[in-house]
Parts: structure tokens; sequence; C-alpha cells
């Protein structure tokens, strides 16, 4: 069944405000828009902290541009504390908490400008790596919108109900819709869902979008923040924060020694090595 055929069952989802006709949405379509998921003050904050991070690495040599007009930004959390702030927002545990279960984490938390003159990105899922469909997602996704998403300034092409096809076929750019919403909302969608940036046909529109990716507890991270998060953040966030990063034991997963060590993960001052019979340390 072609995204087309089963688009002309039933509408299209629209933006909506009601928590649990988003959830209906994600699960038929793979996508829901949900209304005011940010105040007008944290949109301005968060899409001028984008810009001036934006044009600091420009100006450093180290800005990440696909082709000549579109400008990501990576490893959010060490880039301000609004985009920690952000991922602890109870849209987050509340929408990735019933798509993902509870205890999710966060695998990425980027940030993507797509200005004019940008060119459409390829089509993928975002649990694409994963080498089978699978029943349920094992990732899912939120896109905070910073501007307007309109289907001329590259809001995200994706492919209604493509999450439910277990074949995974190729899809054809004519196939996809616009995910069009004001500021502030947010686009919330299924790991499995054939989706990608449109093309920004405007003469003078940026879009700007804070991209959270998040994946069950026993996925690999898309960012390894054991190795990337700055130490003195590591030292000073929440908890709660830091837990969704990772830095904690989940079902025996990520311990430093025995199955049934539980908590926050520390690096070990004294790691356990080579003993003798009696107790004593050996060489290398």
């Amino acid at each position: 069944m072609t995204v087309l055929q089963t688009a002309g069952t039933a509408p299209l989802p629209g933006p909506t405000r009601d928590l649990e006709q988003a959830f209906a949405d994600l699960e038929r379509w793979g996508y829901a828009v949900v209304l005011d998921a940010m105040s007008p003050a944290t949109v301005a904050t968060l899409r001028a902290r984008v810009i001036e991070q934006a044009a600091g690495e420009d100006a450093r040599g180290v800005g990440f541009h696909d082709g000549k007009a579109n400008q990501r930004i990576w490893m959010l959390p060490n880039k301000g504390r609004v985009f920690r702030d952000l991922m602890l927002d109870p849209l987050v545990e509340t929408m990735m908490g019933r798509l993902l279960g509870k205890d999710f984490l966060l695998s990425s938390l980027t940030a993507n400008i797509a200005r004019p003159g940008g060119v459409p990105m390829y089509l993928h899922a975002d649990q694409g790596y994963v080498d089978f469909w699978t029943p349920r997602p094992l990732v899912a996704n939120i896109a905070w919108m910073l501007d307007d998403f309109t289907d001329a300034n590259g809001g995200t092409r994706l492919v209604p109900g493509s999450h439910r096809d277990p074949e995974r076929r190729d899809y054809d750019p004519g196939e996809t819709i616009a995910a069009e919403g004001p500021a502030g909302a947010a686009l919330i969608f299924d790991g499995r869902l054939i989706h990608g940036t449109g093309a920004n046909r405007t003469e003078s529109q940026h879009r700007h979008a804070i991209l959270s990716n998040h994946c069950r507890p026993f996925v690999r991270q898309q960012e390894n923040y054991f190795l990337g998060l700055d130490p003195a953040i590591r030292r000073s966030e929440r908890g709660e924060f830091l837990r969704r990063l990772g830095f904690w034991i989940w079902a025996g997963l990520g311990r430093t020694n025995t199955p049934g060590e539980k908590g926050p993960l520390e690096p070990l001052a004294a790691p356990l090595g080579a003993l003798d019979g009696e107790g004593g340390p050996l060489p290398g």
C-alpha cells in the first residue's frame, strides 16, 4: 500500500494541542505536530543561541554545512544550558516515555538551519541502521520549530504511514509531504518514519530547528556523551539530565563491575586489575 493510497483513506493529521490526539496520529501516520510546545520567550532564546553558535563556529572555521546553504550544529549539550533545559521539558518525558519507555535516552541533540538555496536531504529513517523492521520504534524524534515550518522554507519532508511498512521499500520524493507548523510547535515522529529536510525555496527565510533524537536504553547513542560531554558540565549538571544521557546503570547495562551494580556512573578511582592468588597485584 503506497502512502498516497493510505492518505486517501482519511485526512492527514493537522497540528494539535491534544496529546492524546498526537499519540493517535503517531500510531496511524508516524508523526504529529504539537502546538505551543515552547513559549515565545523560549523560542526567541533558543533561536538567538542557535544563530550565535552557528556564526561562532563559522568564524572559528569549524562550521558544518550540508552543501553551501544548510548548517548543522552538533553536540548541543555542550553549547548552552538552554539546550539542556529543553531536554527536561515535561513534553519530552510524556511523548518519548510513551513511545520508547520511561528509561529512554537522549541519542543526539543538534540544530539544523535550512537556508535559501538548500537542497533536499535524502530520504531515510532514523533507525535505518537497524537491519530489520521492528513492530515498535527503537528511536523517536522531536523537531523543535524555532521558525514557522512551511513547504516553501524547507519544512521536513515525510512519508505518512511509512513507519508501518515492514518491507522498508524505497520511497520517491513525490510521495512525501511537508510537515508544517508555527514557531513554537514540535514535530514528533517515529524513528521508522521515512523523512528528510526539505529544500528551502524562499529568497530570504532561514528555517531554524533543534532536533532531539531519543532511543531505548539498550540502543547505542548517536553522540558519545561519555567522551564528548564537557567534564565541567558532567560535574555540575542535574542528575535527571545526566541520566537521560546514559550516565546511569540500566538492567545491568553500562556497569563498571558486577551485574548487580546500580545507580549513577562515576569514573573508577582505582579499577580492579589482575591479581595473584593471594590478592596481590600482577604486572600488566
